[in-house]
This record gives C-alpha cells, structure tokens and sequence, in this order.
C-alpha cells in the first residue's frame, strides 16, 4: 500500500520517472508526491521463506523414514549374517553411538561451513552407504563388519544432519513459522517411527529382500538432497572463521548454552528424562507382549493383528497415531503456553501418559501411550523452537549440537539399567519407577523460569560487550559523534 507523506497535489511527474538520488527523492517527496512503492525484490524474502517450507517439510519427512527403516534394516541383516543377538545389539550401538561421540564436533563444523551444504553432502553419503550395502548383497559379498561400518558411518551422518537442519531453519524460514514447521517435522518422525520399520520388515519379506529395502532407503535420502537444493537462505549468517581453534569454539558454544536460563533448564531437563525414561522405551516391546498381549479378544477376522509380533506392531503404530493427535495442536499450544510451559506439559504427559499404561495394564493402554508419544513431541517442538529463537545466528550449530549431545547422553546408561533393574525387579516396578520419575521431573521443571519467564522470540544479549566477544557473538558498532558523544 502506498504512504502519502503530505497533501498530494496536482503534479505530473518529471520526465525520467521517480528521483534517483536521496537529495531529489526527498525534495519530491516534499513537492507532495507519494513515495515510491517499495520494488518487488523487497518481497523476495517473505516468498522464498514461504517457498523453503514445501522442499523442507516434505523432504524431511522422506529422510525420516528412511532413518526408521535403516534402523530396523541394518541390525537384522546383521542378524540374518550372524543369528548372534550380540551382533545385532552391536549394529544398533553403532547407529546411536556417533552421537556421543561427534555431537559436539558437528556443532563447530556447522558454524563454519555453509549449513545446506553440509546436510546435502550428509544426505549424499548416507545414499551413498545404502546402495553400496545393496550392490554388495545382491553380490553376496556382504560381511557384518561392512554392516557395521555402514551403520556407524550412517549415524555419524545423522548426527551432523539432525543437528544442521535445526540450526538452518532460523536462516531459510520466517521466524513466525517456526514453531509450525517443527510441528510438522516432528509429526513426521512420529509417523515415521511407527511405520518404517514396520515397512522395512514387509518390504524384507517380500521378493526383493534386503536389497529392495536398502535401494528403497538410498532413494528417500537422494530424494531429499535434491529438494534441499531448492531451499534458499532468507537471513545470511556469519560463519566461523577457520582461525578459531576448535577448542575455543567448541568453549563458546557451551558458555552461551549455560549462561542462557531457558537452554540451561531445558538441557538439564531433558537429560535427566531421558535417564528415568530410558528404561521404559528400551523395554517396551517386552513389557507388550508380557504384560499387554492376549488382553482383547477381536473379531476373527481381525486375530491375525492380535498375536505375536503383529500385536506389537500394532500396538506402536497406534501409540503413534494417537500422539499424533497431539503434535496437531502443539503450535497452537506454544502460542497460547508459550514455548517454556508446553516443555514442561510435554514431560508431564509422558510420565502421565506411561502411568497409565501401568496401570490398566491391557491393550486399551495404548491410549494414555499415545499421550505420553504427544508429549514427547511437544517436547521436540518446544525444545528444538526455543533453541533456534534465542540463540544468535553465529552459534546457532554449536549450541544446537551440544544441547542435543548433552541430552542423550545419557540414554545408554537408562537403557541398560533398565535391562538390568527389569532381571532383578521386574519390568512392572521398573515401568512404575520410571514413570512416576518422569513426573517428578515435569513437577521440578515447574519451579524453573521454563514455566515462569516467558522465552523470548530473538536472542537477548544483556551481557557486557566483552562477555559478547568471549563468546563470539557480534556486538553493535558504536557510533560516536565528534564531541566524543554516543549516538
């Protein structure tokens, strides 16, 4: 819409058009002539955020499948080589390993190269790896070492992926989109949890084997490289300079991540759920048919989906499709909340959401399930959406892989005393424990600022100015009169 800066009056405009120096644009504009409407390349910007939504979404959701069937593929073709369950608990160590091992690495080589480079070259290699495995069974010259190999190489991949992708989308969509496009992003892990593995085990069983399956899986990630192509940035960042070290770097990154209240509690928080809850995930396919399995009796054309394995399947695929429900309405949730109180709901709900399952103990449990699957993506989405508004741009990779790090970092060790307290107590007092801890930890989230200071839409730099070039954030030039005066 045009702005009349006065009166307009009568007037032509000279020969030539509109004024081109500032010193003409503003005697014109004092003639009373309306300003010139701003050129269509102002508006590229809102267009192109608008634009980057379909190729990431969509995208993303194809990478995400193909991360779930990889994680049922390659540790059963381990099996199938070996029929050890050793080496198929070593395949899916070495998926999930490389986190600990390069989360906070990624972090630095994210700040310092161009980030859509970075996931289109993660997205080749993991392409790269599936149709090499593929060639080599069709070949039968596949061995377990080179299914390891692949599944390590594929999880390091993953990591620097997952972590670049979070950091990017600041930089390629409108700050108002955020929280929407996380939803959907984690709605579609969701989905895909619940049905790629599940696929990959028909896919496996069909004519085509493994190979059909691996060949399925490069696919998806080559498919996602090239819409990855289209995405374009919005807000160019700066990236670091290759003369900081890793080390003071790397410093930087964890000194914002502890100095900012919200990514503080936030870490904290979803490090010490993942500690409690651990156990319950490792152990829900066991804690199914033990405790949830032969609870209804179907129809009899409907009993094949209710025994053995299909029951658990089943039992996964709706969990998920409940919580999917939930991830519907997060983004209305978070505007309505705000991001801090849908975190802490977030992890109330999956204690709730698991203590119900303890309780009813039969197959209807797959309700409160679905709650606690809700509030885990809730959890993503105010997790993921807070890191990328309050971080400044700079350190945006750094901060990112090292809150994820430090999240997970303890979901082995919840994992494997789940094993162990499940031999020693059983797995009804462990998923009693592990769920009532949970809450414990939602009801001490509540007395942090998570739930009482609202968490801010930009970054909010109210440090000294050295503090800020400790840490390598940009700080304001200041402009100085000639008196000597600020401005």
């Amino acid at each position: 819409m045009h702005r009349f800066i006065a009166e307009p009056r009568a007037m032509e405009p000279e020969p030539g058009g509109y004024p081109r120096s500032p010193r003409d644009h503003s005697k014109w504009l004092r003639l009373g002539h309306m300003e010139r409407p701003a050129p269509l390349d102002n508006l590229r910007p809102e267009r192109q955020a608008k634009a980057n939504r379909g190729p990431i979404i969509i995208g993303q959701t194809l990478s995400l499948f193909g991360d779930y069937v990889a994680y049922f593929t390659l540790p059963w073709l381990v099996f199938e080589l070996t029929g050890r369950g050793s080496d198929l608990g070593l395949a899916a160590f070495s998926e999930t390993i490389p986190v600990l091992l390069f989360g906070f690495a990624a972090g630095v080589v994210l700040d310092r190269l161009r980030m859509r480079s970075v996931l289109i070259f993660a997205d080749l290699a993991r392409a790269a790896v599936f149709a090499l495995l593929a060639v080599s069974v069709a070949t039968n010259t596949v061995r377990p070492g080179l299914v390891v190999l692949a599944a390590f190489t594929f999880g390091t991949m993953t990591v620097l992926f997952d972590a670049g992708l979070q950091a990017m989308l600041p930089a390629v969509v409108d700050g108002g989109d955020l929280v929407d496009v996380n939803a959907k992003l984690s709605l579609a892990r969701t989905v895909s949890f619940a049905f790629g593995p599940a696929f990959a085990g028909v896919v496996i069983a069909g004519p085509g084997g493994f190979e059909a399956a691996l060949i399925i899986n490069s696919a998806t990630f080559l498919v996602s490289a090239g819409l990855l192509l289209r995405v374009k940035e919005i807000r160019p960042r700066s990236k670091l300079s290759h003369r900081t070290s890793f080390r003071s770097a790397l410093a930087k990154g964890l000194q914002f991540l502890a100095r900012e209240r919200h990514l503080r509690w936030a870490t904290l928080g979803a490090a010490v759920t993942n500690l409690v809850f651990a156990p319950l995930e490792a152990l829900l396919v066991l804690f199914v048919e033990t405790q949830l399995s032969g609870t209804v009796m179907p129809p009899p054309w409907l009993e094949f989906l209710f025994s053995g394995a299909a029951e658990i399947g089943l039992f996964i695929g709706l969990q998920a499709a409940i919580g999917s429900i939930g991830l519907v309405v997060a983004p209305r949730l978070a505007r309505r909340i705000g991001l801090g109180r849908l975190y802490v709901l977030g992890v109330a709900s999956l204690g709730i959401g698991f203590a119900g399952v303890t309780a009813m103990r039969s197959f209807l449990a797959v309700i409160p399930a679905g709650l606690g699957v809700a509030g885990v993506g809730w959890v993503n989405v105010a997790f993921v959406t807070m890191r990328q508004q309050v971080t400044p741009a700079p350190l945006l990779g750094r901060v990112t892989s090292a809150s994820r790090t430090l999240s997970y970092i303890f979901i082995p060790l919840g994992a494997a005393f789940g094993g162990f307290a499940a031999d020693a107590l059983g797995i009804v007092p462990v998923y009693l424990i592990g769920s009532v801890a949970t809450m414990a930890v939602a009801f001490l989230l509540a007395l942090t600022p998570l739930w009482w200071q609202p968490v801010p839409d930009t970054p909010q730099l109210d440090w000294s100015t050295s503090a800020m070039k400790t840490m390598g954030i940009p700080t304001p030039a200041v402009r100085v009169k000639p008196s000597g005066r600020r401005l």
